[in-house]
């Protein structure tokens, strides 16, 4: 118990220091809109500006990040979590030296982890610290409760979508969830697979209308849109990042000014260390418990 409570003061700690690694969630209200690839190719981008990237797949119940890349994990972040690995034995290295943290599927929703499971991976963590500017999170689709936390947790919430109805309709509601039921204001946005730079404007135009009407303190910040790009899913099949095999394309540098625009606009909001973000996702209110401090302290 008294190892337990030194683990929490420094958490509690870490998260009175906005210094450290950008947290950055990827996220989408449906799936098929290119998510996971985007994830992928930003961190090729942010590894090749020097950035030291490490990826955390978040969609527990379908890994994709392994696939995407033909990596093979031998141990996954259910053995982390099991006690039975260190972060670093999981670990796989990606293009460009990029660390990636792989899922596991069939995983129960993180807030339902046990107490030590969590501490178990907040302290994992600690191998990252000092060492990383960039946490890049691959979250599921939907607005399932993990969906949810990761999203909240984060420094940045970068929203894809397409023109599609449906993915409009989805990222709306993925939006109105988070600021409803979790008090966040403000998300990135990028669109993907446009036909012309003025229809991903005017997709973006019409969720930020939607969003004023309806939540009215949300702004949506528009980083950009990928046009239609049959060489994507070229790159996919062949699990290969299209930056690195078309490096001059459109899409490269349409991408490559969306992830230099993310850089220099650092967001304020939800700053924190690794620490914190995961503090910010298993301790909330628990009933019976109390929170983190009140466990802490012994007062509940």
């Amino acid at each position: 118990m008294k190892d337990q409570a030194h683990t929490l003061r420094k958490i509690l700690d870490h998260g009175k220091n906005i210094s450290g690694p950008r947290v950055v969630s990827v996220t989408s209200g449906k799936g098929g809109v290119g998510k996971t690839s985007m994830v992928v190719n930003m961190a090729v981008l942010l590894a090749s500006m020097g950035k030291k990237v490490l990826i955390l797949d978040a969609d527990l119940g379908l890994a994709n990040i392994d696939v995407m890349l033909g990596l093979t994990p031998k141990y996954n972040i259910r053995h982390v979590l099991n006690g039975e690995r260190m972060i670093e034995e999981i670990l796989l290295k990606g293009p460009h030296d990029i660390d990636i943290i792989p899922a596991s599927s069939g995983i129960q929703e993180l807030v339902d982890l046990s107490y030590d499971q969590q501490l178990s991976f907040m302290n994992a963590l600690d191998y990252f610290d000092g060492n990383l500017d960039y946490m890049i999170v691959d979250t599921g689709a939907g607005i399932s409760k993990n969906v949810m936390y990761f999203n909240a947790a984060s420094q940045r919430i970068v929203v894809i979508a397409t023109p599609e109805p449906t993915s409009m309709t989805d990222a709306y509601a993925l939006i109105k969830v988070l600021r409803k039921g979790y008090g966040v204001k403000r998300f990135s946005l990028v669109i993907n697979n446009v036909q012309s730079v003025p229809q991903g404007t005017e997709v973006a135009k019409k969720l930020i209308l939607v969003c004023e009407k309806f939540l009215g303190d949300v702004t949506l910040d528009m980083l950009g849109s990928i046009p239609h790009d049959l060489y994507i899913s070229e790159c996919i099949r062949n699990q290969k990042t299209f930056v690195d095999t078309y490096p001059s394309g459109d899409t490269t540098k349409r991408l490559a000014r969306i992830v230099k625009q993310m850089d220099r606009s650092h967001p304020s909001y939800n700053a924190g260390s690794l620490q914190f973000f995961m503090k910010r996702i298993f301790f909330k209110e628990v009933k019976g418990q109390g929170n983190a401090e009140q466990r802490l302290s012994g007062s509940y």
